[in-house]
Protein backbone atom coordinates (compact mmCIF):
# COMPACT_ATOMS: atom_id res chain seq x y z
CA UNK A 1 0.00 0.00 0.00
CA UNK A 2 1.00 3.60 -0.55
CA UNK A 3 -0.16 5.67 2.46
CA UNK A 4 -0.12 9.46 2.75
CA UNK A 5 -0.44 10.90 6.26
CA UNK A 6 -1.52 14.54 6.48
CA UNK A 7 -1.41 16.72 9.60
CA UNK A 8 -1.31 20.47 10.17
CA UNK A 9 1.49 20.86 12.72
CA UNK A 10 4.81 19.03 12.93
CA UNK A 11 5.69 20.01 16.50
CA UNK A 12 5.59 17.22 19.06
CA UNK A 13 2.15 16.38 20.39
CA UNK A 14 -0.22 13.45 20.71
CA UNK A 15 -1.46 13.49 17.10
CA UNK A 16 2.08 13.90 15.77
CA UNK A 17 3.37 10.97 17.82
CA UNK A 18 0.39 8.96 16.56
CA UNK A 19 1.37 9.72 12.94
CA UNK A 20 5.01 8.89 13.65
CA UNK A 21 4.14 5.57 15.29
CA UNK A 22 1.78 4.44 12.53
CA UNK A 23 4.03 5.55 9.68
CA UNK A 24 7.01 3.77 11.26
CA UNK A 25 5.05 0.52 11.68
CA UNK A 26 3.74 0.51 8.12
CA UNK A 27 7.12 1.51 6.68
CA UNK A 28 8.76 -1.36 8.56
CA UNK A 29 6.41 -3.75 6.75
CA UNK A 30 7.56 -2.39 3.37
CA UNK A 31 4.54 -0.21 2.69
CA UNK A 32 5.31 3.08 0.96
CA UNK A 33 4.72 5.92 3.42
CA UNK A 34 4.65 9.68 2.94
CA UNK A 35 4.17 12.15 5.80
CA UNK A 36 2.95 15.65 4.89
CA UNK A 37 2.56 18.66 7.18
CA UNK A 38 2.22 22.41 7.10
CA UNK A 39 5.47 22.91 8.98
CA UNK A 40 8.76 21.27 9.85
CA UNK A 41 9.75 20.13 13.32
CA UNK A 42 9.40 16.91 15.25
CA UNK A 43 7.70 15.04 12.40
CA UNK A 44 10.11 16.13 9.68
CA UNK A 45 13.06 15.18 11.91
CA UNK A 46 11.43 11.84 12.67
CA UNK A 47 10.84 11.16 8.98
CA UNK A 48 14.44 11.97 8.07
CA UNK A 49 15.79 9.75 10.84
CA UNK A 50 13.62 6.83 9.72
CA UNK A 51 14.07 7.29 5.94
CA UNK A 52 10.40 8.16 5.51
CA UNK A 53 9.45 10.64 2.79
CA UNK A 54 8.35 14.02 4.22
CA UNK A 55 6.49 16.71 2.27
CA UNK A 56 5.97 20.32 3.36
CA UNK A 57 2.55 21.64 2.28
CA UNK A 58 2.45 25.43 2.03
CA UNK A 59 -0.83 26.95 3.14
CA UNK A 60 -1.61 24.17 5.62
CA UNK A 61 -1.64 26.10 8.85
CA UNK A 62 -4.13 27.26 11.45
CA UNK A 63 -5.57 30.29 9.67
CA UNK A 64 -8.93 31.66 8.58
CA UNK A 65 -7.26 33.43 5.66
CA UNK A 66 -9.05 32.11 2.54
CA UNK A 67 -5.90 32.59 0.45
CA UNK A 68 -4.02 30.14 2.69
CA UNK A 69 -6.85 27.62 2.34
CA UNK A 70 -6.77 27.95 -1.45
CA UNK A 71 -2.96 27.60 -1.40
CA UNK A 72 -3.23 24.43 0.70
CA UNK A 73 -5.88 22.88 -1.52
CA UNK A 74 -3.88 23.58 -4.67
CA UNK A 75 -0.60 22.30 -3.20
CA UNK A 76 -2.27 19.18 -1.84
CA UNK A 77 -3.83 18.52 -5.23
CA UNK A 78 -0.34 18.69 -6.77
CA UNK A 79 0.99 16.31 -4.10
CA UNK A 80 -1.82 13.81 -4.74
CA UNK A 81 -1.04 13.91 -8.44
CA UNK A 82 2.67 13.43 -7.70
CA UNK A 83 2.63 10.53 -5.20
CA UNK A 84 -0.65 8.83 -6.24
CA UNK A 85 -1.52 7.39 -2.80
CA UNK A 86 -3.95 4.55 -2.24
CA UNK A 87 -4.74 5.74 1.30
CA UNK A 88 -4.94 9.34 2.54
CA UNK A 89 -5.05 9.44 6.33
CA UNK A 90 -5.91 12.88 7.73
CA UNK A 91 -5.18 13.84 11.33
CA UNK A 92 -6.17 17.44 12.05
CA UNK A 93 -9.19 19.67 11.43
CA UNK A 94 -7.33 21.96 9.03
CA UNK A 95 -6.24 18.91 7.04
CA UNK A 96 -9.82 17.63 6.73
CA UNK A 97 -10.40 19.47 3.45
CA UNK A 98 -7.69 17.21 2.06
CA UNK A 99 -10.35 14.49 1.89
CA UNK A 100 -12.31 16.62 -0.58
CA UNK A 101 -9.20 17.14 -2.75
CA UNK A 102 -8.29 13.44 -2.62
CA UNK A 103 -11.75 12.39 -3.81
CA UNK A 104 -11.93 15.09 -6.48
CA UNK A 105 -8.54 13.96 -7.79
CA UNK A 106 -9.24 10.23 -7.70
CA UNK A 107 -12.42 8.70 -6.30
CA UNK A 108 -10.63 5.37 -5.73
CA UNK A 109 -8.38 6.87 -3.07
CA UNK A 110 -9.47 5.67 0.38
CA UNK A 111 -9.79 8.53 2.86
CA UNK A 112 -9.43 8.00 6.60
CA UNK A 113 -9.85 10.72 9.22
CA UNK A 114 -8.86 10.22 12.85
CA UNK A 115 -10.63 12.56 15.28
CA UNK A 116 -7.95 13.10 17.93
CA UNK A 117 -10.28 15.34 19.93
CA UNK A 118 -13.38 17.47 19.41
CA UNK A 119 -11.54 20.73 20.19
CA UNK A 120 -13.88 23.66 19.41
CA UNK A 121 -16.87 21.31 19.46
CA UNK A 122 -15.99 19.79 22.84
CA UNK A 123 -18.57 20.61 25.52
CA UNK A 124 -15.83 22.10 27.73
CA UNK A 125 -14.35 24.35 25.04
CA UNK A 126 -15.16 28.02 25.62
CA UNK A 127 -16.70 29.12 22.34
CA UNK A 128 -19.65 31.19 21.18
CA UNK A 129 -22.56 29.50 19.45
CA UNK A 130 -21.78 31.02 16.02
CA UNK A 131 -18.23 29.68 16.05
CA UNK A 132 -19.47 26.25 17.12
CA UNK A 133 -22.05 26.25 14.32
CA UNK A 134 -19.45 27.19 11.70
CA UNK A 135 -17.14 24.40 12.83
CA UNK A 136 -19.98 21.90 12.95
CA UNK A 137 -20.91 22.72 9.34
CA UNK A 138 -17.24 22.54 8.33
CA UNK A 139 -16.79 19.10 9.89
CA UNK A 140 -20.01 17.71 8.43
CA UNK A 141 -18.94 18.89 4.97
CA UNK A 142 -15.46 17.36 5.37
CA UNK A 143 -16.81 14.09 6.77
CA UNK A 144 -18.91 13.64 3.62
CA UNK A 145 -15.67 12.88 1.72
CA UNK A 146 -14.24 10.54 4.39
CA UNK A 147 -14.58 6.79 3.86
CA UNK A 148 -13.53 5.74 7.37
CA UNK A 149 -14.11 8.00 10.35
CA UNK A 150 -12.18 6.99 13.47
CA UNK A 151 -12.47 8.30 17.03
CA UNK A 152 -9.86 7.73 19.73
CA UNK A 153 -12.36 7.40 22.58
CA UNK A 154 -15.92 6.20 23.12
CA UNK A 155 -16.63 9.51 24.85
CA UNK A 156 -15.73 11.58 21.77
CA UNK A 157 -17.66 9.22 19.49
CA UNK A 158 -20.80 9.44 21.63
CA UNK A 159 -20.50 13.23 21.84
CA UNK A 160 -20.21 13.48 18.06
CA UNK A 161 -23.35 11.34 17.63
CA UNK A 162 -25.26 13.33 20.28
CA UNK A 163 -24.39 16.58 18.50
CA UNK A 164 -25.53 15.05 15.19
CA UNK A 165 -22.10 15.50 13.64
CA UNK A 166 -21.92 11.85 12.59
CA UNK A 167 -24.18 8.84 12.32
CA UNK A 168 -21.48 6.17 12.34
CA UNK A 169 -17.78 5.65 12.91
CA UNK A 170 -15.22 3.46 14.63
CA UNK A 171 -13.29 3.74 17.89
CA UNK A 172 -9.62 2.78 17.87
CA UNK A 173 -7.71 3.50 21.05
CA UNK A 174 -4.33 5.18 20.77
CA UNK A 175 -1.45 2.77 21.34
CA UNK A 176 1.97 3.32 22.84
CA UNK A 177 5.29 1.55 23.19
CA UNK A 178 6.75 1.59 26.67
CA UNK A 179 10.31 1.58 27.97
CA UNK A 180 10.48 2.68 31.60
CA UNK A 181 13.51 3.19 33.79
CA UNK A 182 13.15 1.71 37.26
CA UNK A 183 12.06 4.03 40.05
CA UNK A 184 15.54 4.57 41.47
CA UNK A 185 17.13 5.50 38.13
CA UNK A 186 14.21 7.68 37.10
CA UNK A 187 14.18 9.61 40.39
CA UNK A 188 17.93 10.09 40.30
CA UNK A 189 17.69 11.78 36.90
CA UNK A 190 14.65 13.96 37.64
CA UNK A 191 15.83 14.92 41.12
CA UNK A 192 19.14 16.05 39.67
CA UNK A 193 17.41 18.06 36.96
CA UNK A 194 14.98 19.63 39.44
CA UNK A 195 17.62 20.25 42.14
CA UNK A 196 15.81 18.08 44.70
CA UNK A 197 18.11 16.84 47.47
CA UNK A 198 15.59 15.56 50.00
CA UNK A 199 14.67 11.99 49.08
CA UNK A 200 11.65 11.98 51.40
CA UNK A 201 9.34 13.83 49.04
CA UNK A 202 6.08 12.87 47.38
CA UNK A 203 6.50 13.52 43.67
CA UNK A 204 3.43 14.60 41.74
CA UNK A 205 4.16 14.78 38.05
CA UNK A 206 2.71 15.38 34.63
CA UNK A 207 3.96 15.36 31.04
CA UNK A 208 2.36 17.62 28.44
CA UNK A 209 2.33 20.95 26.65
CA UNK A 210 2.03 23.97 28.89
CA UNK A 211 -1.02 25.19 27.01
CA UNK A 212 -4.66 26.04 27.75
CA UNK A 213 -6.22 22.62 26.98
CA UNK A 214 -3.96 20.83 29.51
CA UNK A 215 -5.22 23.14 32.29
CA UNK A 216 -2.08 23.08 34.46
CA UNK A 217 -3.21 26.41 35.89
CA UNK A 218 -5.79 24.50 37.96
CA UNK A 219 -3.12 22.22 39.40
CA UNK A 220 -0.64 25.02 40.15
CA UNK A 221 -3.17 27.50 41.56
CA UNK A 222 -4.55 24.83 43.93
CA UNK A 223 -1.22 23.41 45.00
CA UNK A 224 -1.73 24.88 48.48
CA UNK A 225 -4.73 22.54 48.91
CA UNK A 226 -2.51 19.61 47.94
CA UNK A 227 0.12 20.68 50.47
CA UNK A 228 -2.51 20.74 53.21
CA UNK A 229 -3.16 17.06 52.54
CA UNK A 230 0.42 16.02 51.69
CA UNK A 231 2.92 18.60 53.04
CA UNK A 232 6.00 16.92 51.51
CA UNK A 233 4.62 17.13 47.97
CA UNK A 234 6.66 18.44 45.03
CA UNK A 235 5.20 19.07 41.60
CA UNK A 236 7.24 18.31 38.48
CA UNK A 237 5.95 19.43 35.08
CA UNK A 238 7.70 18.14 31.97
CA UNK A 239 7.02 20.05 28.76
CA UNK A 240 6.95 23.55 27.37
CA UNK A 241 4.38 25.75 25.70
CA UNK A 242 2.76 29.17 25.40
CA UNK A 243 1.46 29.31 28.99
CA UNK A 244 4.81 28.63 30.67
CA UNK A 245 5.52 32.23 31.72
CA UNK A 246 2.04 32.56 33.20
CA UNK A 247 2.35 29.27 35.05
CA UNK A 248 5.75 30.20 36.47
CA UNK A 249 4.33 33.45 37.83
CA UNK A 250 1.50 31.61 39.60
CA UNK A 251 3.98 29.08 41.02
CA UNK A 252 6.31 31.70 42.54
CA UNK A 253 4.41 31.74 45.82
CA UNK A 254 5.21 28.07 46.43
CA UNK A 255 8.92 28.71 47.01
CA UNK A 256 10.50 26.10 44.75
CA UNK A 257 7.99 23.33 45.44
CA UNK A 258 6.95 23.39 41.77
CA UNK A 259 9.56 22.52 39.13
CA UNK A 260 9.33 23.22 35.41
CA UNK A 261 11.76 20.90 33.65
CA UNK A 262 10.98 21.89 30.08
CA UNK A 263 10.89 19.46 27.20
CA UNK A 264 12.71 16.16 27.82
CA UNK A 265 13.28 13.62 25.06
CA UNK A 266 11.47 10.32 25.72
CA UNK A 267 10.04 11.80 28.90
CA UNK A 268 7.77 8.82 29.51
CA UNK A 269 10.76 6.65 30.44
CA UNK A 270 10.96 8.58 33.73
CA UNK A 271 7.32 8.03 34.76
CA UNK A 272 8.17 5.60 37.54
CA UNK A 273 9.85 8.50 39.36
CA UNK A 274 6.38 9.89 40.11
CA UNK A 275 4.37 8.84 43.14
CA UNK A 276 1.28 10.22 41.43
CA UNK A 277 0.56 11.32 37.86
CA UNK A 278 -2.06 14.05 37.38
CA UNK A 279 -3.73 15.11 34.13
CA UNK A 280 -6.06 18.11 34.73
CA UNK A 281 -7.10 18.66 31.06
CA UNK A 282 -10.10 20.76 30.05
CA UNK A 283 -10.72 18.46 27.09
CA UNK A 284 -9.03 15.41 25.59
CA UNK A 285 -9.40 12.82 22.89
CA UNK A 286 -7.27 10.09 24.40
CA UNK A 287 -4.05 11.29 26.02
CA UNK A 288 -0.90 9.36 25.13
CA UNK A 289 0.81 10.54 28.30
CA UNK A 290 -2.11 9.21 30.36
CA UNK A 291 -1.86 5.83 28.61
CA UNK A 292 1.89 5.74 29.23
CA UNK A 293 1.35 6.53 32.91
CA UNK A 294 -1.28 3.78 33.09
CA UNK A 295 1.14 1.31 31.50
CA UNK A 296 3.84 2.25 34.03
CA UNK A 297 1.64 1.12 36.92
CA UNK A 298 1.87 4.35 38.94
CA UNK A 299 -1.14 5.95 40.60
CA UNK A 300 -3.10 8.42 38.47
CA UNK A 301 -5.68 11.16 38.94
CA UNK A 302 -7.27 12.88 35.93
CA UNK A 303 -10.15 15.17 35.08
CA UNK A 304 -13.23 13.34 33.88
CA UNK A 305 -13.05 14.50 30.27
CA UNK A 306 -12.60 12.78 26.90
CA UNK A 307 -11.42 9.21 27.19
CA UNK A 308 -9.65 9.61 30.54
CA UNK A 309 -12.05 7.36 32.46
CA UNK A 310 -11.80 4.75 29.68
CA UNK A 311 -8.13 4.38 30.57
CA UNK A 312 -7.99 4.71 34.36
CA UNK A 313 -11.59 4.14 35.47
CA UNK A 314 -14.12 6.73 36.64
CA UNK A 315 -13.13 6.24 40.29
CA UNK A 316 -9.78 7.88 39.55
CA UNK A 317 -11.32 10.86 37.76
CA UNK A 318 -12.68 14.09 39.23
CA UNK A 319 -15.19 16.61 37.93
CA UNK A 320 -13.43 19.23 35.83
CA UNK A 321 -12.13 22.19 37.86
CA UNK A 322 -14.01 21.05 41.00
CA UNK A 323 -11.35 21.35 43.69
CA UNK A 324 -13.31 19.51 46.41
CA UNK A 325 -13.87 16.52 44.15
CA UNK A 326 -10.22 16.64 43.08
CA UNK A 327 -9.03 16.59 46.70
CA UNK A 328 -11.28 13.62 47.51
CA UNK A 329 -9.87 11.59 44.62
CA UNK A 330 -6.35 12.78 45.50
CA UNK A 331 -6.75 11.61 49.10
CA UNK A 332 -7.97 8.21 47.98
CA UNK A 333 -4.98 7.76 45.68
CA UNK A 334 -2.32 8.71 48.22
CA UNK A 335 -3.70 6.33 50.81
CA UNK A 336 -1.09 3.67 51.63
CA UNK A 337 -3.82 1.04 51.33
CA UNK A 338 -4.88 2.26 47.91
CA UNK A 339 -3.58 0.22 44.99
CA UNK A 340 -2.67 1.82 41.71
CA UNK A 341 -5.38 2.32 39.11
CA UNK A 342 -3.73 -0.44 37.09
CA UNK A 343 -4.55 -2.95 39.85
CA UNK A 344 -7.99 -1.52 40.59
CA UNK A 345 -9.15 -1.93 37.02
CA UNK A 346 -7.37 -5.15 36.09
CA UNK A 347 -10.68 -6.95 35.57
CA UNK A 348 -12.24 -4.39 33.20
CA UNK A 349 -9.28 -2.63 31.63
CA UNK A 350 -6.80 -4.51 29.51
CA UNK A 351 -3.36 -3.03 28.86
CA UNK A 352 -3.17 -4.85 25.53
CA UNK A 353 -5.83 -2.63 23.97
CA UNK A 354 -3.56 0.39 24.46
CA UNK A 355 -0.55 -1.23 22.81
CA UNK A 356 0.94 0.08 19.59
CA UNK A 357 0.57 -3.36 18.00
CA UNK A 358 -3.17 -3.42 18.69
CA UNK A 359 -3.61 0.07 17.23
CA UNK A 360 -1.62 -0.95 14.15
CA UNK A 361 -3.78 -4.07 13.67
CA UNK A 362 -6.96 -2.01 13.81
CA UNK A 363 -5.74 0.52 11.25
CA UNK A 364 -4.48 -2.23 8.97
CA UNK A 365 -8.02 -3.64 8.97
CA UNK A 366 -9.42 -0.20 8.18
CA UNK A 367 -6.98 0.39 5.32
CA UNK A 368 -7.67 -3.00 3.76
CA UNK A 369 -11.46 -2.89 4.15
Amino acid sequence: MKILYLITKAEIGGAQVFVANLSRKFYALSHQVIVASGQTGYLSNFAKKNNIDFKLIKGLEKSSNPFNIIKFLFNFYLLIREVKPEIVHLNSSNALLGAFIAKMTNMSIKTVFTVHGLSVLDQNYKSNSLKSLIFKVFFKFGFFFVDELVFVSQNNFKSAIDRKMVMSGKVVYNGVETNFLNREEARKYLFSKAGIENQDVFIIGSIGRLAYPKNYEFLIANFDKILEVKPNSRLILIGDGPEEVKYREIAEKFAGKINFLGKIDNASKYLKAFDLFILPSIYEGLSLSLIEAYMSGIKIVASDVGGNSEVIGSENCYKLDKIDDFINVFKKNISTEQKSCTDINKNNLNRAKFSLDKMFEKYLEIYKK
